[in-house]
């Protein structure tokens, strides 16, 4: 039984494609199935970004491990804290994390 030497050359090719849909395919749906993000760890991530602006990493975790969820949560919705609960909460974390009082 003879093959012909191109029909020998294309089912490599042919096999690779189906491989990289195969592959594709797998991405494809793990993509699909991964959870939605959690909206607390987004805030998280938000702040902790917005405190590296200012501070060190370490500093930023520091104070973020310090804070309230609800100090969290304000920080997320604006960049001035009123006066109150908040402000006070983050003022002692920063004076715990970074210093100078």
């Amino acid at each position: 039984m003879t093959t012909d030497p191109a029909r020998r050359r294309r089912r490599p090719r042919a096999m690779g494609a189906v491989a990289a849909v195969a592959l594709v395919g797998a991405l494809v749906v793990a993509g699909c199935s991964s959870d939605p993000p959690d909206p607390v760890q987004q805030r998280k991530d938000r702040v902790q970004a917005r405190l590296e602006d200012s501070f060190s990493q370490a500093q930023a975790t520091c104070i973020m491990k310090v804070l309230k969820p609800e100090t969290i949560a304000a920080l997320d919705r604006t960049t001035t804290l009123p006066k109150g609960d908040d402000l006070d909460v983050y003022s002692a974390a920063v004076v715990a994390c970074v210093g100078g009082g």
